[in-house]
């Protein structure tokens, strides 16, 4: 039998020629900022302009197309690179599911994060205890009944007609948005770092094709990052600073990246290990975050969904498979 033999050359700087036009990176770095900018302030601003404010089904339209993108960027843009890198026969690891177990590792974490910190800050209520049926179904209704709140969880300080009764659970359901987005945010703001680096030691020939799916892939990310800022902080000035937070980071990666470029080897065992580890943990964030806070809490076990028409469940998911395509025909470019 026949053995095929590859050569593989690893931690290989790249060849930087005349091909590579420093103005157009430095330039790249404040387009993508504005188009990241412009994505994470749309919610932002909607939740304070009166007529979107008070428009409920554009909120919860938008809300879905920000749940298809959190997905979607997990599964498209975030697992393949990190199966990419942690399989490199540059790293010679004789197991090939390290990426698999990183990314599980990640969702454990993550939900026993979550509950412990739930638990550890709850204050026991025992007079007026709320079971475990009662608490998604009440949640679930006095979500949808809070307009305000694109994400469907209650601001600080709403009432709700089941407050006397499931006051704990919903102080439960604040402190575990507010986690969730935390923690969801330092997933896109890793993966939103790694491809600014790798759009900055990019050569002409590939760039500007990365270039520009990178300015959608910001924009629809930013949308899914402004949402869930709204949903989780009551103040305008806690939205709008994560906001300008999320469009710092991939121009910061790009900047690294101009700075590394003559020097840069993707094959490199630093880069393997940084890049494929930390595209695996902001993975597994953006799958808990997007099938269990996201998918689970608004649409499988929520009531209030499940009572709604059967045009608009359709508009929602319609919504939803949308922004998951947008993402997914981006990573095709990417």
């Amino acid at each position: 039998m026949p053995v095929v033999v590859v050569n593989y050359t690893c931690a290989e700087p790249r060849d930087l020629d005349e091909d590579y036009d420093m103005g157009l990176h430095i330039a790249s770095a404040f387009i993508i900022f504005f188009c990241s900018l412009a994505g994470a302030m749309l919610p932002v601003i909607s939740s304070y302009v009166a007529c979107l404010r008070n428009n409920r089904k554009t909120m919860e339209l938008m809300n879905a197309f920000g749940f298809g993108v959190v997905i979607s960027t997990a599964f498209v843009h975030m697992l393949p690179p990190a199966f990419h890198n942690l399989d490199s026969p540059c790293l010679g690891l004789p197991y090939k599911g390290l990426a698999m177990v990183i990314v599980l590792a990640t969702i454990f974490s993550m939900q026993l994060l979550e509950t412990e910190l739930v638990v550890a800050m709850s204050v026991p209520n025992t007079s007026e205890a709320t079971t475990f049926e009662e608490a998604p179904a009440m949640l679930a209704k006095d979500n949808y009944d809070d307009v305000g709140s694109p994400l469907g969880f209650p601001r600080h300080g709403t009432t709700t007609r089941h407050q006397e009764v499931a006051v704990s659970a919903q102080d439960e359901a604040v402190l575990r948005q507010k986690f969730t987005v935390a923690i969801f945010e330092i997933g896109v703001a890793i993966h939103s770092v790694l491809i600014g680096v790798e759009l900055g030691v990019e050569d002409d020939d590939a760039f500007r094709m990365l270039f520009i799916a990178l300015c959608f892939h910001q924009f629809f990310e930013g949308v899914a990052v402004g949402t869930s800022a709204v949903s989780a902080f009551s103040g305008l000035k806690t939205s709008l600073g994560t906001a300008f937070l999320y469009a710092l980071t991939t121009p910061l990666g790009v900047i690294v990246g101009i700075l590394a470029a003559d020097s840069y080897s993707d094959t490199s065992l630093t880069a393997l290990w940084v890049r494929g580890v930390l595209d695996a943990i902001a993975s597994g964030i953006l799958i808990y975050t997007g099938l269990i806070e996201l998918i689970t809490y608004q649409y499988t076990i929520n009531t209030d969904f499940h009572g709604k028409s059967t045009p608009r469940r359709t508009a929602h998911y319609i919504f939803f498979y949308m922004g998951a395509s947008v993402m997914a025909i981006i990573g095709y470019y990417t």
